[in-house]
């Protein structure tokens, strides 16, 4: 007799977001050229990428009480009907002659919202579809996936599509979130949340309350505080130097423009195998040595970048970055999910987001104020040794010692009458 294979929910899980990545990266490439066809003002275009990291400073923390409020597939297949209601908007504008600069804003604030949703139930369901020995893999599996869909198969498709026809890279987006709904109706109903098996509930009466007992828990973590500061430090040296990473290619190392984009491929490349190899090099290093020892990497290939050694040199160092920033990331995202209680992570990880996120303006702002002072070398030295000096600051606070304990104590804490953040700051 047959024994017919267990149903594996993650898989579909995987799968949508698979197919809603991909949609996003065709927009990638689509959206400015579409903007274009109305406006040549780059801060006009330029307001499209507002409009979609908007959300993450002003609806994130709602977006994280409500995945922890309401039904984690109800609510990922909500966020991914936003999506499809502002793609099919879209369409249809492009179709009828109705495109303006304010409907794409809007459109791209919708997108950006419905991503503040999707990622927090991401992150908060995928603990619950997968044994915790097999986090690391699943995490590295859907950062792998990202990079894949977002940086390398959409935005080809997204450009190619708009050449053929102004319409078709927003109605196959249209078609991909749509498919992401079906395949997230797919996951059983009997596999959403696990709850704390003892004490009160976690989710309380008000949102706003939910969202303060999630603001309340990351701040009295320092293993999260000291995680979200390398986070952030690391995004506003990266949004200080790459946003000038043009400049450097064509003023100081004399690239062209064909030059210029195997070179922003490197470093997808780099993270496409850092997503593949994380399984591995978190064999090799306890999770503290590991944060350390790719922050520091991170932040000499930064500083490196700056040397404009030559365009082999920029390539190796942009992929190295890569490389080591998505072993980073995936660990940390595991990291995080095996210490923050299940009812808890949307909030916590919107908290989170929100620190990480917001810095990409501040360094944004930063870098080119250091360019136009010092010149644009200036500002990758200034990232690296940001990101240097804050990975030896955090060393007390993600010392190998630190973190297995937390993780004992956060073990010990699903089960205990009350919980609390399993390092609270005493």
């Amino acid at each position: 007799m047959s024994v017919r294979p267990k149903p594996n929910p993650f898989r579909k899980l995987w799968a949508a977001t698979a197919t809603s990545n991909l949609s996003d990266g065709v927009s990638l490439a689509a959206a400015p050229l579409l903007a274009a066809t109305i406006t040549r003002d780059p801060s006009l275009i330029a307001g499209i990428t507002v409009a979609q990291r908007a959300p993450w400073l002003v609806l994130a923390f709602i977006s994280g009480a409500l995945a922890d409020r309401l039904d984690r597939r109800k609510v990922a297949q909500s966020a991914n009907w936003i999506r499809v209601a502002a793609f099919a908007t879209l369409t249809a504008a492009v179709l009828g002659d109705g495109l303006s600069m304010p409907l794409l804003y809007v459109v791209f604030f919708a997108i950006g919202t419905a991503e503040t949703l999707y990622d927090s139930v991401s992150a908060a369901w995928v603990p619950t579809l997968v044994g915790s020995e097999d986090l690391t893999r699943a995490n590295s599996r859907l950062q792998t996936t990202y990079v894949v869909c977002n940086e390398f198969v959409g935005p080809p498709i997204g450009g190619f599509l708009f050449a053929a026809a102004t319409f078709a890279p927003f109605a196959l987006g249209t078609a991909g979130y749509l498919a992401a709904v079906g395949l997230l109706a797919l996951i059983p109903s009997a596999v959403q949340r696990k709850e704390v098996p003892a004490g009160p509930p976690l989710t309380v009466k008000s949102v706003g309350e939910d969202i303060a007992v999630g603001a309340r828990w990351y701040w009295s973590s320092p293993t999260l505080r000291a995680l979200s500061l390398v986070a952030a430090v690391g995004n506003a040296a990266s949004a200080a130097s790459y946003g000038l990473m043009v400049l450097l290619a064509q003023d100081e190392l004399g690239m062209s423009d064909q030059a210029y984009g195997v070179m922003l491929a490197a470093a997808a490349i780099g993270a496409v195998l850092g997503g593949m190899a994380a399984g591995r090099v978190g064999g090799w290093f306890a999770p503290g040595t590991l944060i350390l020892v790719t922050s520091l990497l991170s932040a000499a290939a930064t500083a490196g970048l700056g040397l404009a050694i030559s365009p082999a040199a920029t390539v190796g160092l942009m992929a190295l970055d890569g490389f080591v920033v998505l072993v980073q990331s995936i660990h940390v995202v595991t990291l995080r999910q095996q210490i923050v209680p299940n009812d808890l992570m949307g909030r916590v990880t919107s908290v989170y987001r929100v620190v990480a996120v917001g810095s990409f303006a501040v360094g944004g702002i930063a870098g080119g104020a250091v360019a136009d002072a010092f010149g644009v070398p200036a500002s990758f030295y200034a990232g690296g040794a940001a990101m240097a000096v804050v990975a030896v600051l955090v060393l007390p606070v993600l010392s190998n010692a630190r973190l297995a304990q937390v993780k004992r104590e956060a073990e010990a804490a699903a089960v205990a009458p009350e919980p609390q953040p399993a390092d609270i700051a005493q």
